[in-house]
């Protein structure tokens, strides 16, 4: 392998990782994910990348080897223990950010859905694809850069749409969840191991709904992948038509 590699995915467009570093675009966001991730750090918090140094244009994080979870996905990757792992990741670091202090001039790359004080700070994007796993554990979280301050269920939406998934069965197979997993019992195990209080329960199903509208918005306000958006409207009207049944599993 040569020392220099380009990576793809991510929300930056050039990322080269460098011996065991990675290196990648900064943006106005940037700042405000630097003091997060120093934070983190700080914490020992494992799961996120050490910032190593910045510059106006670019910054170095270090690289955790492993899997990304790309789809489809790996059929470790979709097991009910992995699904405890990652919630009980996604719980302690927002644990950790409760108690992170907002610059007044903080910038951040998506839409911020709070108002006054925040609860924790949302990663808006944890999902398998941001998620590096090795020897069957979830090892790292990457690309942080559309991270804002949020509430718990904001961010815990998102991420039971898609490690559940609350997919519909065509787009569940096209990630490679074959065969389609039991999402009522994985709904109900990724909420305990979470440890998600039930006023947050009884609000989860409206709040993934609203996390994908606002996907769609942001999709159709900045023309980025919009051939995405058909995807999420069929996912929004099979989330719709099972609401009741997801709801009264995890609140009764």
């Amino acid at each position: 392998m040569s020392p220099h590699e380009i990576l793809k995915g991510g929300n930056s467009n050039h990322v080269i990782k460098e011996d065991d570093t990675v290196i990648r675009d900064t943006g106005v966001w940037s700042p405000f994910v630097h003091a997060l991730l120093k934070q983190l750090t700080a914490a020992g918090f494992k799961k996120s990348p050490v910032l190593l140094e910045t510059t106006a244009s670019k910054e170095r994080l270090t690289y955790f080897k492993g899997d990304v979870g790309n789809y489809p996905l790996k059929p470790y990757m979709q097991s009910d223990n992995m699904l405890i792992e990652v919630a009980q990741v996604l719980r302690r670091f927002h644990d950790i950010t409760q108690t992170m202090v907002i610059p007044s001039d903080a910038t951040f790359q998506l839409p911020v859905h709070t108002s006054g004080q925040h609860e924790v700070i949302c990663h808006n994007d944890f999902a398998p694809y941001n998620c590096v796993f090795q020897s069957g554990h979830l090892v790292g979280i990457i690309d942080f850069d559309t991270a804002a301050p949020g509430s718990r269920v904001w961010d815990v939406a998102y991420a039971v749409y898609r490690f559940v998934p609350l997919t519909n069965d065509e787009h569940s197979l096209d990630c490679g969840w074959t065969p389609i997993p039991n999402r009522v019992s994985r709904l109900k195990l990724f909420c305990e191991a979470y440890g998600l209080e039930f006023d947050d329960r009884c609000k989860l199903i409206d709040t993934v709904q609203e996390r994908l509208k606002s996907l769609i918005e942001y999709m159709n306000n900045t023309r980025s992948n919009l051939d995405h958006i058909p995807i999420y409207i069929n996912d929004l009207k099979y989330i719709a038509d099972h609401q009741a049944h997801f709801t009264n599993a995890i609140t009764k």
